[in-house]
């Protein structure tokens, strides 16, 4: 029996391997020695950056050319406000990504080209299974070196649905960062008309301020002297100066925290620190406690299809169900389909280029065993998504009340801190004229005076704390304080659009859902004969509506909603507690 013939390599060529081999692992070691540590930042490289981000910050914005109104504060405010741009770049990362999804859905096509090379022939004999004798010479049937390339199209069917689904999923988590934005803005909202209002009692009680302060620092200068010179008992001097003492403590303190009103307002408004401002403050005598034109029953129906976070979270429920099926559809048998081109340089091929396709069916056949903990895991999910959404309902409608409780008490506390102001300023105008006359001393006379002033600031506190709890109520219902479209994106016309729609929301024109009583008997059937005729009804008005037009926003976004399905369109059917249609 013959052996079977081998090629005979010279040593140089077995060594080769074993030399290329041993190069390659040097080679990739010296590179993983390479890799160093990054550097910290430079003092120089944290100036840099920090010059770059206050440019970027302060950019593009219109410049301060007139007294600033509450309007205005709150456009600048919301147009300019970094944690509104960031809410606002977080909903587009949202829109981006969207398409991101997309693009799964799509078949994959993959363009690829390589080169080999090996040191040696490839060659192969053949040897006979029946005698163990060899039936071919030792023959190669590939080139040492060879180009190769392909163009394959795929289109996996698991793929294309595992990023419908996705894609749906990340719909519903755009329309939730929507909502978030809603909230975002809101908020700034609420705190740039408590600030505004913070601001322009620090305005109008500045001259007043610093005229007590330097009154009352002189008035206790002459207490010590008096008391120096034993003028008066000593007992007497120093529970006068004491008493002088306490009220430059309060007059400092106002003055301090009134310094701090206006630059908490400028930056709310994303305005340079130090930037110099001044504010339309409206008249003194003219500050009315605003009206409350909806009824707390209004305000829950308003709360419970309003609210960002009641929609967010209706949003994100979606997706328990969509996890759910995205689990389910892994269970099933998976498809690709493939087509290509292909080329090849072994001239050892008859044909070098060459076309192919096919399908390919895969199934894990024990998935199907996990089926019923899917379904299990699904429907838990989607009951945790109900329970947190009835849970936070709960919260929003204890929310509501509580703004409402909150708003009664701050009513009633600006009423009693206007008539203290007007009572002080009386008491400080009768002191003055008996000062005037020698009937009364320097110390009431500046004690009345520090009384007026911290009267006029609890008063104008009080009135600002019932505006902030008027927009705590509205912001509770979910009421947006912003139109859902606008055409002019400047703050003057975003200061505009504000006003408008600050005056439709006050005049009570915002449509309240009317939903069926949870409490309500239930109907008892009556004959027909004991049924009274129907009494006719004088004609109800129109609600009326919101109605602000224009085109949508390209940079602020839109802070309104969609309209909201009707609930039910019968008149009568409204009175009994049924929904009436909601914009």
């Amino acid at each position: 029996m013959n052996q079977p013939k081998h090629l005979s390599l010279s040593p140089a060529l077995r060594r080769a391997p074993r030399s290329m081999t041993l190069s390659l692992i040097a080679a990739a070691v010296l590179a993983g020695c390479a890799v160093s540590p990054p550097a910290e930042h430079s003092k120089q490289d944290l100036l840099l950056q920090a010059s770059a981000d206050q440019r970027e910050m302060f950019a593009n914005q219109e410049p301060v050319s007139a007294p600033i109104t509450l309007d205005e504060a709150i456009a600048r405010a919301v147009k300019y406000n970094l944690q509104q741009r960031l809410a606002l770049m977080e909903r587009a990362l949202e829109d981006n990504l969207i398409d991101v999804q997309k693009q799964g859905m799509l078949p994959k096509l993959t363009a690829r080209a390589g080169l080999r090379t090996r040191s040696n022939d490839y060659g192969s004999s053949s040897e006979s299974l029946a005698t163990g004798v060899e039936s071919l010479v030792p023959s190669t049937s590939q080139e040492r070196t060879s180009n190769s390339a392909d163009l394959q199209m795929t289109w996996n069917v698991l793929d294309f649905g595992l990023s419908y689904f996705g894609a749906k999923a990340q719909g519903n988590k755009a329309l939730a960062a929507e909502e978030r934005r809603r909230r975002v803005v809101a908020d700034i909202i609420r705190e740039t008309r408590a600030a505004y209002w913070n601001a322009v009692t620090a305005e109008r009680l500045k001259d007043q301020v610093g005229d007590t302060l330097a009154q009352a620092r002189q008035t206790l200068d002459y207490a010590r002297q008096t008391e120096q010179k034993r003028l008066v008992a000593p007992i007497v001097a120093l529970r006068y100066q004491r008493d002088l003492l306490n009220m430059v403590r309060q007059t400092e303190a106002l003055d301090n925290e009134l310094a701090q009103a206006k630059a908490r307002l400028a930056a709310l408004m994303n305005l340079a620190p130090g930037t110099s401002f001044t504010l339309a403050a409206p008249d003194a005598t003219a500050l009315q406690a605003p009206r409350l034109a909806y009824e707390l029953q209004d305000l829950e129906a308003l709360s419970m299809v309003r609210r960002p976070e009641l929609r967010e979270e209706g949003y994100l429920a979606r997706n328990a169900v969509l996890e759910t099926r995205m689990s389910l559809l892994k269970l099933f048998p998976n498809a690709a389909l493939f087509g290509g081109l292909n080329y090849d340089s072994n001239k050892y091929l008859v044909n070098q280029n060459w076309a192919d396709a096919g399908v390919q069916v895969s199934w894990n056949l024990l998935n199907v065993l996990s089926w019923p903990a899917i379904e299990r895991a699904g429907e838990t999910r989607e009951q945790v998504a109900d329970l947190r959404r009835q849970a936070l309902r709960m919260t929003v409608l204890t929310q509501v009340h509580v703004a409402w409780l909150e708003r009664e008490r701050a009513a009633a506390a600006f009423e009693r801190a206007q008539e203290l102001s007007r009572l002080q300023d009386a008491i400080r105008t009768q002191t003055e004229n008996a000062a005037r006359s020698n009937s009364e001393t320097q110390l009431e006379l500046v004690r009345a005076r520090v009384e007026t002033l911290l009267a006029t600031r609890a008063r104008d506190l009080s009135y600002a704390e019932l505006i902030n709890a008027q927009n705590t109520v509205y912001q509770a219902a979910g009421i947006d304080p912003l139109p859902e479209r606008i055409d002019d994106e400047s703050v003057a016309g975003l200061a505009r659009s504000i006003a408008e729609t600050s005056r439709l929301i006050e005049r009570g024109h915002i449509e309240v859902p009317r939903f069926a009583s949870l409490n309500a008997p239930a109907e008892i059937a009556v004959p027909a004969s004991a049924q009274p005729q129907p009494i006719a009804r004088a004609p109800r008005p129109a609600p009326a509506l919101r109605t602000v037009t224009g085109q949508p926003w390209e940079h602020l976004g839109s802070v309104g909603s969609a309209p909201i399905a009707e609930v039910a369109a019968v008149a009568d059917a409204a009175e009994a507690g049924i929904a009436t249609p909601v914009r």
